[in-house]
């Protein structure tokens, strides 16, 4: 369900300190619509990390604000925020303070695309083809446990920054778009904060560009998107920045509203991020596979197996496997409970039990949502 306000809204270009600061915007009328959700959740796990307690429990809830309007001329245009609590921090009193991680102005039109201008995600992310997963995620999993450097995506995936984007409309099945990111993770204010070109973070100039196609024959659909990210570095002890990211599916409609998927990712991270050393650099290198089984606002089921591989100079090669199986049920209308298994054997997990070198067990993750 949305809420929605149906109004005008005035905006301001230019801002004073002075109580008489002139607007130099028309008015026009905006649709703003109110939604989000409401995440509870409980981990109990078993794994080879030194002194850690077996179970832990968060919530995580997400404001979605937008205001949009449509000119008589057909440009659509507005604002789109998500607000959330912060989930970074440890005690409850950090958890309570609410943050807006994706904050950005949009133009849309039907003939050339749309553009972005404000904190949000890259458009690698945008149009992205992700491995079947359902309700929590299965091997995108929640870190309850020691997961070490294990991911089940790509290096900068789904991070938000100052950026602008532009996403093309979609031509037979086909969409492309671009980001650069002045700053690498910046939200602005650097320098009134001091940072430089050589403080404020490891990269400068990040540009992402990405290409997706989505096609239906029948009852077997296809989903693909390939994506590159780079930049400059700003620090001489780091590797460069360089990411590839593919993505695969196919599903095929067993029966109205019910749907399996097959499909899987691959990323090659190599050096970005990592540190530099006298032997080398580090190098990453992922990739994963899944299933699932959807029926249509009722039930869903999903299997993913992932590997992560860390090549070092001078060290052992470090792999990272996840296997994780989840599903998720409707109870009621914007009412989901969800849960998933994961079992993991982590090489580049530290501050383990004597005597171990990887970090092996099992996850098990409970959800109730809520979505409005």
């Amino acid at each position: 369900m949305r809420f929605k306000l149906l109004g005008t809204l005035t905006g301001v270009l230019l801002a004073s300190s002075s109580a008489f600061a002139q607007q130099v915007t028309t008015k026009a009328p905006f649709t703003v619509t109110i939604g989000g959700s409401v995440r509870s959740d409980f981990g109990f796990m078993q794994d080879d990390t030194a002194n850690v307690q077996d179970r832990e429990a968060r919530l995580d809830y997400r404001l979605h604000l937008k205001a949009e309007a449509k000119a008589e001329n057909g440009l659509v245009y507005g604002f789109d925020a998500r607000l959330r609590n912060n989930q970074n921090s440890a005690g409850q009193t950090n958890q309570d303070v609410v943050g807006a991680d994706r904050k950005f102005v949009y133009l849309r039109g039907d003939s050339w695309g749309q553009v972005q201008l404000g904190d949000n995600i890259g458009v690698a992310t945008q149009l992205e083809t992700a491995t079947p997963n359902v309700g929590i995620g299965q091997g995108d999993v929640v870190g309850f446990a020691n997961f070490g450097n294990y991911s089940f995506f790509y290096f900068d995936r789904d991070t938000f920054a100052t950026r602008i984007t532009y996403v093309t409309p979609r031509f037979a099945g086909f969409q492309a778009g671009a980001t650069y990111t002045p700053e690498y993770r910046d939200t602005g204010r650097g320098n009134r904060r001091g940072d430089s070109d050589v403080t404020g973070g490891n990269y400068k100039d990040e540009l992402e560009f990405a290409l997706t196609t989505q096609q239906k024959f029948g009852a077997f659909g296809v989903q693909a998107s390939a994506a590159y990210l780079t930049g400059k570095e700003k620090v001489p002890t780091r590797g460069d920045f360089a990411v590839l990211s593919l993505g695969g599916v196919v599903s095929y409609d067993v029966a109205t509203g019910q749907t399996i998927a097959v499909g899987g990712n691959y990323f090659d991270n190599g050096e970005t991020n990592k540190v530099k050393t006298a032997r080398g650099t580090a190098e990453t290198t992922g990739w994963n596979v899944g299933v699932s089984y959807t029926v249509a606002s009722a039930w869903a089921v999903a299997a993913n197996y992932t590997e992560n591989l860390t090549e070092t100079p001078g060290a052992r090669d470090q792999t990272d496997k996840v296997f994780g199986v989840g599903g998720a049920y409707q109870l009621a209308p914007g009412l989901s409970l969800q849960a998933d298994a994961a079992f993991f054997d982590i090489e580049t997990a530290t501050g383990l039990k004597a005597g171990k070198t990887s970090n092996e067990g099992t996850q098990f993750t409970l959800r109730t949502r809520v979505d409005f």
